[in-house]
């Protein structure tokens, strides 16, 4: 039997509400939608890194972060990709399409074909044809004067045609790599877009598609009492204030952040469109997924990079009819260390020994309170002024350790947005320790860089 193709769809910083078919939102997903309705999503997947080298090291290598040692968004290097290698081992021909971010010129190592990766060349191709630079991180607008100089949430409409923007630009590269595929092979084709990653810049009509007004105000936008003092000191928390403390500020970050997804989601249909038309979508596993979230002033922050549900949760949706029912929800862990071993298992490979993840297609959908899922997050510079963290999720309570400056408990049942810190309550005392527990015996089984601080704040509890 010919074994499936792989496709898996990957966006940056997007958030789980934009998801048309979770009715969170006024964003309209219709193609992304119909990947659901024909699959299966993981309602509660989350990222094990919200930064994107990590994680997308993370979701190729099958490995956490302090496994593969790629905590590092400026000098993290690839050297090797167990989930690639392992289906190109297995025949698979492997084509990228996209962004990369996990090192400089290594992608040709892992890949048989890649293109659309480079910001210059497709910088270089916008003005070759006279058009503005499309790559929007390089527009002074779109960034703030502090140092280090990073996106803020002010929108800009782009003045450039929508089939010539960077995530069109991606698209055509991989709709050219499934035409020109070596019809002898199954293929893993990747398709990962830079979007809706701010800047928000993009052009009409997605730029006016929404409409700020119905942006609603979120029930922890900004700073929150009694919040952990990590929170205060960030730089994020600087970019936040920037833009400023009243929500009408905001909502034009939204109304812009939803148009970007829609316009991604547009994209996505072109590529299902060339996959029926090859006549392979029928015998594809298809993934769509991210890298992490967005806090869009959620806790007072900007950006990512902290464990609250705006920055580690992720879409994930795996569409394979003759595998996976369709219409299928579930609320059971799930994280994208689990998206190597689950395709693994569908394309009837041996799984890789390393990898720690698990074949979602053989957990239990109905229990929405197991496994324990992990995250972690080493600050990239003296200048965050926060510190590192990790986290355990387990049976709808999240715990957060900050190295040397204490924690944060919150009960995700009755409690979604985080307001409501519960360490210090007596009755969540054992439950405390039972994840405290579970946490460090995560850590030894990945041998943490951090375990012997973990420890020495462990054991003075």
């Amino acid at each position: 039997m010919t074994k499936p193709n792989v496709l898996l769809i990957m966006t940056d910083q997007q958030r789980p509400d934009t998801l048309g078919f979770r009715g969170q939102t006024p964003c309209r997903t219709p193609n992304i939608d119909r990947l659901a309705n024909e699959g299966v999503s993981f309602d509660r997947a989350i990222t094990p890194c919200p930064l994107c080298l990590p994680s997308r090291a993370s979701l190729f290598t099958g490995l956490y972060p302090t496994q593969n040692d790629m905590m590092s968004n400026q000098d993290g290097y690839l050297t090797s990709c167990e989930m690639l290698d392992h289906f190109r081992g297995a025949g698979y021909q492997i084509n990228y399409a996209g962004k990369w971010h996990m090192g400089e010129g290594n992608i040709g190592d892992f890949t048989d074909n890649h293109a659309g990766d480079s910001t210059p060349i497709y910088s270089q191709w916008c003005r070759d044809q006279g058009l503005i630079d499309g790559w929007m991180f390089n527009d002074p607008a779109t960034r703030t004067t502090r140092t280090p100089s990073m996106s803020i949430p002010k929108v800009h409409c782009q003045d450039l045609p929508v089939n010539k923007t960077n995530e069109a630009y991606v698209t055509d590269f991989a709709l050219q790599m499934i035409r020109d595929r070596d019809p002898e092979k199954p293929i893993f084709q990747v398709v990962s877009y830079n979007g809706p990653h701010p800047p928000f810049m993009i052009p009409e009509p997605y730029f006016s598609m929404y409409d700020p007004k119905d942006v609603p105000l979120p029930g922890n936008f900004g700073p929150q009492t009694g919040e952990h003092n990590v929170n205060k000191t960030s730089y994020y928390r600087q970019l936040f204030l920037d833009h400023g403390e009243d929500f009408d500020a905001w909502r034009a970050s939204y109304a812009v952040y939803w148009g970007f997804v829609t316009m991604i989601d547009d994209m996505v249909g072109r590529v299902i469109d060339v996959m029926e038309e090859q006549g392979l979508l029928d015998n594809t596993i298809v993934v769509y997924t991210s890298d992490h979230g967005e806090n869009l002033g959620s806790h007072g922050l900007w950006q990512k990079m902290v464990p609250y549900d705006e920055s580690i949760r992720v879409p994930l949706i795996m569409r394979y009819p003759p595998a996976i029912e369709g219409q299928s929800s579930t609320d059971m862990p799930a994280s994208l260390i689990d998206v190597a071993p689950t395709l693994a298992a569908l394309c009837d490979l041996e799984n890789h020994d390393a990898w720690p993840g698990r074949d979602l297609m053989g957990g239990d959908w109905s229990d929405p309170d197991n496994p324990a899922s992990f995250a972690m997050q080493r600050p990239i510079g003296d200048w965050m002024n926060v510190t590192d963290w990790r986290m355990i999720e387990l049976q709808r309570f999240k715990y957060v350790w900050y190295r040397d400056q204490g924690g944060e408990l919150f009960d995700l049942e009755n409690d979604p947005a985080e307001i409501r810190n519960l360490i210090e309550r007596d009755e969540h005392q054992s439950r405390l320790t039972a994840m405290r527990n579970e946490l460090n015996e995560f850590l030894e089984q990945t041998s943490d860089p951090l375990l012997a601080s973990w420890r020495a704040d462990f054991n003075a509890i």
